[in-house]
């Protein structure tokens, strides 16, 4: 393809110039530098034939002669390189960049032209091209690594599109041409290399962001929990004022050290409060680093419809029925992940199929054809723990009449499926972790240990990461177990699946009780969708099941469910204003909105549309009450309170603080009257229902104070 056309060339020892540059040093009266060798970049008219050329043929100028038409000739031929072309065949063909092939005499022309019109083109030199390919592909590279998947390949094609443009502009505007190949190939080099590189370092980049995400949970549970204790004493210091206040307006002969002690108190409370909203903005940076790390984590590639199906009649022959893109997405990982030793660990709420999953991972592993046990870990008893999992010898305890291999034992080649993980005791984690380490064990009563070569795969429904921040998990078994972490989504994030899995469960329960298959009426449907299922598939399944018992009809209508009175209600798209709870609201609505928030009393005070302090003596009532009901068992009250684990250590701090200025507040009385008087002018905001637990509470306390024992009068022997 010819580009350019040399100025000069070599014919013997006397360089010859080119027959365009000749023709424009004749026109133009310019000497010739001899001995220049470089070479000029063609500027084409059109697509770069004659034809794009003024042309007239030599018949016209010929009559415009004969009539001496001095007009017409000087209109074609004044001032102008006049070149007659015979209508010799063409040779030596050039194609040009437009793609079309000419003789040599029109690319010399079309080289005229552009002398003459001064349009020749400009080209930048080998190190400019350098320069203009290294900040490409530099620019490319950086779009690519800081921003991972779809982002990162549209910001490329954005950026080289862009170049596109500019190099058209600069051709057009400037005559300027710009280097292409050269940046191109740098970019196409950049786009595999990053790819690659992305691949190679994908485990190190996941591990540090697993720690990342382990620092920030370990540093938001501590102002998590900093934040409640300033919270609590905010509360404390609120009604030791409120209660001097009172005293300061009963008791004239005293006012002035009330006042002092009012002005102290509303001080130190003033102070608590700061450091409250220091310590709550800390917590929602914290809380933001913290999204941004799962954000960053949790970025997964696409992938075509026919993979989708593909991977659909996969999973359905595993008993995993779905179509959510997420969950075959998760599927085609686990797939991979199955065929590696590596341990597994599935995550998700109770209900979401993690045994399911687990089955897969060993029926798509090389293991499929050892023996699969699934071990359920919290309902293994306490004293038996060592014995269920790795067996025992005969004698080795009472009740031992033989020797008994354990779970352990019994995957040996296998896999061995440790559900709720999380509800594990931290003196059986360490256990469990000693044999993950070293892959042998002791028998109870056995001096000898028993090797095993078990693949792993454990699940749970609790954070792990916060057991690890917040103490009750140990960290070194949590990074033994998460060799590969799967989080299942709920249901309620899995609506699309709802239908076909009616379908399939309908087609089962019916067999199962040898009835006909049922259907589910439109709006049954509708019902079904909008439930929230808290107990997932496994709840699911359940209220099929009861309603197909239930019902000897061919379609189940919404009647058949019982789903209305405890379904969750959510609130309406873009709808963002609190919602306004009378103040007499059941304690369980109250209760359900701080374990939507986390026992947040001022996110929880503006979503009910209260003040914080109605909120903290609902709190403090419902803690009250359960300490009661539990027969003042703290850890039991608490756990009855929070609901969920995750939120137990938040509200275990509230239950003991409550408790402990209770009782600091009836310390200073000798009697339950005395304490339960002044409780009544301190606690007066306290909902009058939940003063009986507060009363139980105080004579509680003061009946296991010792009385001492009444001295008997001494008689003097007569």
């Amino acid at each position: 393809m010819a580009r350019s056309v040399p100025l000069f060339i070599a014919h013997g020892s006397q360089p010859l110039p080119s027959f365009g540059l000749a023709l424009f040093s004749l026109a133009k009266s310019q000497p010739l530098l001899h001995g220049t060798v470089e070479t000029r970049l063609v500027n084409v008219v059109g697509n770069g034939t004659l034809a794009d050329l003024p042309t007239i043929p030599l018949s016209n100028v010929w009559e415009a002669i004969q009539r001496h038409d001095s007009t017409a000739l000087d209109g074609w031929l004044k001032d102008k390189v006049v070149v007659i072309l015979s209508q010799a065949p063409a040779q030596d063909l050039w194609l040009l960049p437009t793609g079309q092939s000419v003789d040599g005499m029109a690319a010399h022309l079309q080289f005229l032209n552009s002398l003459l019109t001064e349009s020749h083109l400009c080209h930048i030199g080998p190190l400019g091209r350098a320069g203009i390919a290294m900040v490409f592909a530099s620019f490319i590279a950086w779009c690519l690594l800081r921003f991972h998947g779809s982002i990162g390949l549209v910001l490329a094609a954005g950026t080289i599109a862009l170049y596109a443009s500019l190099t058209a502009a600069m051709l057009g505007g400037l005559h300027l041409v710009l280097p292409v190949a050269l940046p191109l190939t740098a970019a196409l080099m950049v786009l595999l290399g990053t790819t690659a590189w992305t691949h190679l370092t994908a485990g190190q980049r996941l591990v540090l962001l697993e720690r990342d995400m382990l620092r920030i949970q370990q540093d938001t549970a501590a102002v998590r929990e900093a934040l409640v204790l300033r919270e609590s004493r905010a509360e404390a210091l609120q009604e030791d004022l409120d209660a001097a206040k009172a005293a300061a307006t009963q008791a004239a002969g005293q006012r002035q050290d009330l006042a002092r002690t009012t002005e102290s108190l509303r001080a130190e409370l003033a102070d608590v409060q700061m450091q409250e909203q220091t310590a709550r903005e800390q917590l929602n940076q914290l809380e933001r680093q913290l999204h941004d790390l799962r954000a960053a984590g949790s970025g997964s590639g696409t992938i075509g419809n026919t993979e989708l199906d593909q991977l659909r009649s996969e999973c359905h022959q595993l008993g995993i029925v779905t179509q959510n893109p997420t969950l075959l997405r998760l599927f085609k990982d686990v797939k991979k992940g199955a065929k590696s030793p590596l341990t597994v660990l599935l995550l998700g709420e109770p209900g979401t199929g993690k045994e399911l999953f687990a089955r897969a991972v060993h029926r798509l592993s090389p293991r499929s054809s050892r023996t699969f046990i699934a071990v359920n870990m919290a309902a293994i008893s306490p004293e038996l723990f060592e014995s269920e999992l790795f067996g025992h010898t005969k004698g080795s305890f009472t009740g031992a009449t033989s020797d008994r291999r354990g779970y352990f034992e019994l995957a040996n080649h296998g896999t061995i499926f440790l559900d709720e993980i999380g509800d594990l005791r931290l003196d059986h984690q360490s256990k469990l972790l000693r044999v993950l380490q070293e892959k042998s064990f002791y028998r109870v009563g056995a001096t000898t240990p028993t090797t095993v070569d078990v693949r792993i795969v454990a699940a749970t429904n609790r954070d792990l990461q916060r057991g690890v921040s917040e103490g009750w998990f140990r960290e070194d078994l949590y990074f033994r177990l998460k060799g590969l972490v799967f989080r299942l989504p709920p249901l309620r994030e899995r609506v699309a699946d709802i239908p076909v899995l009616a379908e399939v469960c309908l087609t089962e329960i019916a067999t199962q009780m040898g009835r006909p298959v049922p259907k589910l009426s439109n709006d049954t449907l509708r019902l079904l969708t909008k439930y929230d299922w808290p107990g997932n598939v496994r709840e699911f399944r359940h209220a099929l099941e009861r309603a197909v018992a239930l019902s000897d009809v061919p379609v189940l209508t919404r009647a058949a469910f019982s789903l209305e009175g405890s379904a969750v209600t959510q609130p309406p798209k873009g709808s963002s204003g609190p919602t306004v709870l009378p103040e007499p609201a059941g304690d369980a609505a109250v209760l359900s909105c701080l374990r939507q928030h986390g026992f947040d009393m001022q996110a929880t005070a503006k979503t009910l549309g209260w003040d914080r302090s109605t909120v903290t003596q609902r709190l403090k009532g419902l803690c009250f009450q359960a300490l009661v009901e539990s027969r003042g068992d703290q850890a039991k009250a608490a756990l009855a309170i929070a609901g969920d684990p995750n939120y137990l250590r938040t509200v275990e701090l509230k239950l003991l603080d409550y408790h402990r200025h209770l009782m600091s507040v009836i310390g200073p009385f000798k009697t339950a009257e005395e304490a339960l008087a002044d409780c009544k002018r301190r606690f007066k905001n306290l909902p009058d229902r939940h003063f009986a637990s507060v009363e139980t509470l105080v004579r509680d306390h003061f009946a296991k104070i010792p009385r001492p024992a009444p001295i008997a009068p001494s008689t003097n022997p007569s």
